[in-house]
């Protein structure tokens, strides 16, 4: 949850409150008003139960299905649930990804691996924008790009280089 939809639940959750708090105090006084008038006949129920109905409602609407389920309406109808699970998923990769190109100095060993490990940061970079953005273009690219640095991550190229890597004597 964002800054900004905490905010919008937080005064949900007041105005709620704010409500229950009013119902109660006038059910009191409607209760006080009643014994006092008319003890023998409970009037003051009538309007306790009709706006306990209006409360119960909105306690529904507050804390069982209101509060995020025009985004979640709004993720359904446009996709943007199945994008942020991919791009979910993407996020999990690549950080595979950079532990294992962070494990070792690859550079000293080939300097064409810097260009892969800019690629890779590249990658993540891109990926954290498109998280934040919520804007699904470039998701494909971005997919693209991460499974070419992990067909090399899992070739056996990579794996001579971390053999060779094993072997360095540390400085």
């Amino acid at each position: 949850m964002n800054k900004k939809q905490a905010k919008k639940r937080i005064n949900e959750l007041k105005v709620f409150y704010a409500h229950l708090v009013s119902y109660v105090a006038v059910s009191v006084f409607l209760f006080a008003i009643n014994m006092l008038t008319s003890p023998g006949f409970f009037w003051f129920l009538f309007p306790v139960l009709g706006w306990g109905i209006g409360i119960a409602i909105h306690a529904g609407l507050v804390f069982w299905t209101g509060h995020d389920w025009e985004r979640r309406k709004m993720e359904e109808l446009t996709g943007l649930k199945e994008t942020r699970d991919e791009l979910q998923k993407l996020a999990e990769r690549t950080d595979t990804l950079a532990r294992i190109m962070a494990s070792v100095d690859w550079e000293k060993i080939d300097p064409e691996l810097r260009g892969t490990r800019q690629n890779l940061d590249n990658a993540r970079a891109q990926l954290v924008k498109l998280r934040e953005e919520g804007d699904p273009t470039g998701q494909e690219e971005l997919a693209r790009e991460i499974a070419k640095i992990e067909e090399f991550v899992t070739s056996p190229r990579f794996d001579f280089y971390e053999l060779a890597a094993e072997d360095r004597p540390k400085n």
